[in-house]
């Protein structure tokens, strides 16, 4: 690994902005297209990008039966069901709001990480910092419990955290396989999660009149090619080159850049709840993270001896 350099931080930028605009793209795209065609473009696209990036490095899908099977797992749970969920809340929820509850995506990974992986344990810290989290999704959708005209807002909302617990299963399950080349991996996901959707995509989406929608188009070519195809790609590089630490700060940086584009470019409506909760969000991610104590570290609470 090497220390961050100038390029590596343009890279982070690149991976911010598109994967903050993706939510904004997503509600532009939504306009022509059903979320499952959409999905289906999405990862068919961004499976070219990957396709050309296996190309220009020599390498090849693996065809055994295990590698398959891993990689239709890692596609149902990371790319299908995720961005199916994502792309149908965004029917009924502003796409910032459908931002700020991805956040919520590591607070997920730790809780289940914590069940089912041996190195991801609550401390206190980590523990207030999930407790945060949830305050601030509370905020964020607490008067949809009630009010019965925003049914269908609310099981928006439900949808998007549901795509955040299939992340989560997604980055559990990826610890436990075995190593594989992440360009391969992330070419073969996106492969067979395009070729799954392909028959819904074609029952589901009514092609009529696809010329009067050229907003939709563009915004699902960008979203396909630049925020999936690329983006994967651009992960990988800098993941390779300087580890998976120095892209902790998206995990503050992505919700909030979608939160402003929806305010500013979609002139989505928000008010002080969708403020404090993105603090209260970001807070418990940010408090999540792995630190070391001027003690030579917090154990976890499993690992304390109870008084």
């Amino acid at each position: 690994m090497v220390s961050p350099t100038l390029r590596h931080w343009a890279l982070l930028f690149y991976l911010v902005i598109f994967w903050g605009f993706a939510f904004g793209l997503i509600a532009v795209a939504l306009d022509y297209f059903h979320p499952v065609a959409l999905v289906w473009a999405r990862l068919a696209l961004g499976a070219l990008v990957m396709w050309c990036v296996l190309w220009l490095r020599g390498l090849a899908l693996p065809i055994d039966p295990s590698a398959l099977t891993h990689m239709t797992v890692l596609a149902v749970t990371g790319n299908v069901l995720p961005f199916v969920l994502i792309a149908w809340s965004e029917q009924y929820v502003a796409s910032g709001e459908v931002g700020l509850l991805m956040a919520l995506m590591p607070i997920t990974t730790l809780v289940m990480g914590h069940y089912l992986l041996t190195h991801e344990k609550f401390t206190r810290i980590r523990l207030l910092g999930v407790v945060l989290g949830l305050v601030g999704v509370f905020l964020l959708m607490g008067e949809e419990w009630w009010l019965s005209e925003s049914e269908m807002k609310l099981w928006g909302q439900l949808a998007a955290l549901l795509a955040t617990v299939c992340y989560a299963a997604n980055g559990v399950y990826a610890k436990r396989i075995p190593a594989m080349d992440p360009v391969v991996l992330s070419a073969g996901s996106l492969s067979i999660g395009s070729l799954l959707l392909f028959l819904p995509m074609l029952w589901f989406q009514d092609w009529r009149d696809p010329s009067a929608a050229v907003n939709a188009w563009l915004a699902l070519l960008a979203l396909g090619t630049l925020a999936t195809g690329v983006a994967t790609w651009v992960y990988f590089v800098v993941v390779g080159e300087v580890g998976p630490g120095f892209l902790s700060t998206i995990n503050y940086l992505i919700p909030g850049v979608a939160f402003l584009v929806g305010i500013t470019v979609l002139s989505e409506p928000a008010a002080w709840p969708q403020f404090v909760a993105l603090f209260l969000i970001l807070g418990g991610v940010w408090l999540i993270q792995p630190r070391q104590a001027a003690s030579g570290g917090e154990q976890p609470l499993a690992h304390r001896r109870r008084a």
